[in-house]
């Protein structure tokens, strides 16, 4: 019997390492500047009618991994009809904050570098993307609306405006709590929470925007600013269960990142096209199929939650990034660090040696071998191998031969 498995094993194996081989698609480059997208035309025809297409990373430091995601934004919006980009950065200042921006060059471009985590604006490999692309789309008939969906409010705009908001709505909704001499106290919160400890405090002011959220008047039961609030909330929890170490910090995130996206895609942007930019840890799905270890924690993400429903699922494609060799970190880190080797016989090492950058679909393979569904290893997840039904995990994949840690932009600061 344990030889018949292990037969049937290394059958399926084979047949993923050999599809690979023979269906590896070579992208020429990844420079923003180059406008030939004849070599993405494999890419797009993968992602066919997908109405949200979830573009991964490494990690937050991934220099070419952004520079060929500037490349396929480009490709998608002015090829495919993609008009929205959405950042796995403030919900907020994303969403009031980018509708309230004048949409011009010197308005846009400070706007961005204030509300998008800077791991990014502060990238030099990211100057293309904010400080000429974005801007530019507004000078044509074809502009590229900005949007986030983190439930963590770090932005300038929410810092400024996030607290004024709430008062809003609160008193249209006449919520008791307005009335009450708590109330200051639990507005202020909203601004003291990222330099307090007090765990205390936290659940104060958890318990009273649950309360709020439960009384809420029925017609505005579907409003954004209760969702708004639920975002905030979950926040708040999120970083309560961080202040305990408890495991699940990151899993309140993601539900919420899930929730503020469909949101996005189903209501605010229900007849748009969307692309999404995050972490691939956030973005892929069936996590319980990547095999436990120091590079999967095992936590329900946000790609699960989202396609967990089933017509998020059937029109979302999700691409990871994954690369062979070299240096990671993030720009907000001096300290850079070598990337794993890739295994021996893991996906990097199927792709030929003097291929710099390719694309694997993985929606053919799973046509054409329904009943396949084995493990291998491939850096999909972080800078480290895992073992996972990765085929089940991401949608298609892009290779990247050499990896190295972004540059410090010069334009970020002007």
């Amino acid at each position: 019997m344990v030889i018949v498995f292990v037969g049937v094993q290394s059958f399926a194996q084979k047949t993923i390492k050999k599809y690979v081989r023979e269906n590896i698609v070579s992208i020429k480059n990844i420079s923003p500047d180059s406008l030939d997208f004849s070599d993405l035309e494999a890419i797009g025809n993968a992602i066919g009618d997908s109405r949200i297409v979830m573009l991964g990373e490494q990690d937050h430091g991934d220099a070419p991994t952004f520079l060929a995601k500037t490349r396929l934004i480009k490709y998608l919006h002015e090829r495919k009809g993609f008009d929205v980009l959405a950042f796995e950065s403030d919900f907020y200042a994303l969403t009031d904050g980018w509708d309230a921006v004048e949409k011009k060059k010197d308005k846009i471009e400070p706007f961005l570098r204030k509300n998008i985590f800077s791991i990014w604006t502060n990238c030099m490999q990211c100057d293309d993307l904010f400080y000429n692309y974005i801007s530019k789309t507004y000078e044509t008939k074809s502009s590229l609306a900005i949007t986030g969906f983190d439930s963590q409010s770090h932005g300038d705009y929410s810092k400024e405006k996030l607290k004024k908001f709430v008062d809003s709505i609160l008193s249209k909704w006449q919520v008791p709590l307005v009335k009450s001499k708590e109330y200051n106290t639990f507005l202020n919160f909203l601004d003291s929470s990222r330099i307090t400890k007090d765990t205390l405090k936290y659940n104060v002011f958890i318990n009273q925007i649950n309360a709020i959220i439960d009384n809420v008047p029925e017609e505005f039961s579907n409003s954004y600013g209760l969702l708004l609030l639920r975002s905030v909330c979950e926040d708040f929890k999120s970083g309560l269960a961080f202040l305990r170490k408890e495991k699940n910090y990151m899993e309140i995130r993601d539900k919420q990142m899930a929730e503020n996206l469909k949101w996005l895609a189903y209501q605010k942007y229900r007849d748009k096209k969307i692309i999404v930019w995050a972490h691939s840890a956030h973005i892929l799905k069936n996590p319980d199929l990547i095999k436990k270890s120091v590079a999967s924690e095992g936590w329900a993400n946000m790609g699960h939650f989202f396609t967990k429903d089933s017509l998020a699922k059937k029109e979302t494609y999700l691409l990871g990034f994954t690369s062979k060799n070299g240096m990671a970190g993030r720009i907000t880190n001096p300290n850079k660090y070598r990337a794993s080797p890739a295994v021996k016989n893991g996906f990097e090492n199927w792709v030929p040696a003097n291929v710099n950058y390719a694309f694997v679909d993985f929606g053919i393979f799973k046509k054409l071998h329904p009943a396949v569904k084995e493990y291998f290893p491939m850096k999909g997840k972080w800078h480290g191998s895992s073992e996972a039904i990765w085929t089940e995990v991401f949608d298609g994949i892009f290779y990247i031969r050499d990896m190295y840690p972004c540059d410090k932009s010069k334009l970020a600061d002007l």
